[in-house]
């Protein structure tokens, strides 16, 4: 199917601009103009406001891009039928993650999938949560992986596994040695009330990492005084090891973290609070069966991993 048309509208609605669009759509930015024009000129009606060089969808254009993005996912969708039909083998698994979570579950999961299905390519996308479930209901991508929630009805939100949010002290700090152990933990949990007068190393308000522990901080009233921002979990962590502060983190990072100096990680916040990840498709879009055995290569590692806990569906598997 020639869907010609659709793309270029979108790709000028994604970009606002003609030269952005055209660049993307390698084409000159006349020729994109000519062909917004006549466009616009056969419905009768413009689909963007100009404001300058930006471009700004009218309401008709809002409801041209909504069906357009629809058509365009349709169409991803029967290519990669007719794909799978004629070559069996190839295809494409397009995934969507968190830039972290490309360093310990990729490359061992792409390497069992490409193993079983060799024709197959693969794209990866990095971004916020809000980026990801965006390139998810646009249909760029097939999965994604994320620990937030979504309202829209037409996604399936697969349960993977469950994570903790841990606090990271340098074993020279006083209260290092403050942890108290849990049933069926691996590490002591620490109340982060005797913390309070710390400075706190935290991540950007929009990190999902910033949302769990501002949770742990409001459950232990503690407010904090004096803190950096730092996006980079592992400097946060070496920071940490260096006494400049309280860090924090995931229990599913921490085991990929070195650093030269000791490291003291504690269970924190609501010991009954759990970090839920999910692997999210659309479900109404065509399951290739590459992508169904990447899911199950993916729950299948996870199960080996033995710090993250599975959701309560699902055994955990022996190493």
């Amino acid at each position: 199917m020639n869907l010609r048309e659709q793309e270029y509208v979108l790709a000028i609605a994604n970009y606002q601009s003609l030269k952005g669009a055209a660049e993307f759509l390698n084409v000159s930015p006349p020729t994109l103009s000519v062909f917004l024009s006549t466009l616009e000129h056969s419905l009768g009606v413009p689909l963007f406001n100009r404001f300058g060089k930006k471009f700004v969808p009218t309401e008709v254009g809002e409801i041209y891009i909504r069906y357009a993005r629809e058509m365009c996912f349709l169409n991803r969708q029967w290519e990669a039928r007719l794909d799978s039909i004629k070559h069996g083998e190839r295809g494409a698994l397009r995934l969507g993650l968190h830039p972290r979570r490309t360093i310990d579950l990729l490359p061992a999961a792409l390497r069992e999938v490409t193993l079983l299905h060799p024709g197959i390519d693969v794209k990866l996308y990095e971004g916020s949560s809000e980026e990801l479930f965006h390139l998810l209901l646009e249909g760029e991508v097939d999965l994604i992986i994320n620990n937030q929630s979504h309202p829209s009805p037409v996604l399936d939100f697969i349960p993977f596994y469950r994570d903790r949010l841990v606090a990271v002290l340098s074993p020279s700090r006083p209260l290092a040695d403050k942890g108290i152990s849990l049933p069926n933990s691996t590490l002591p949990w620490l109340d982060l009330a005797l913390l309070a007068g710390e400075t706190f190393i935290l991540q950007l308000p929009e990190q999902s990492i910033r949302v769990y522990t501002d949770q742990a901080l409001d459950y232990a009233g503690v407010h904090p005084l004096h803190h950096y921002t730092v996006e980079n979990l592992e400097s946060a962590a070496q920071m940490a090891a260096e006494g400049l502060g309280v860090a924090f983190n995931f229990l599913g990072y921490i085991q990929h973290f070195s650093y030269h100096k000791p490291i003291r990680y504690f269970l924190t916040g609501d010991p009954n609070a759990f970090i839920d990840y999910y692997i999210v498709r659309r479900k109404d879009a065509y399951l290739a069966p590459y992508v169904a055995d990447f899911i199950e290569i993916l729950q299948e590692q996870i199960a080996q991993q033995s710090l993250l806990i599975l959701p309560p569906d699902k055994k955990q598997a022996k190493p």
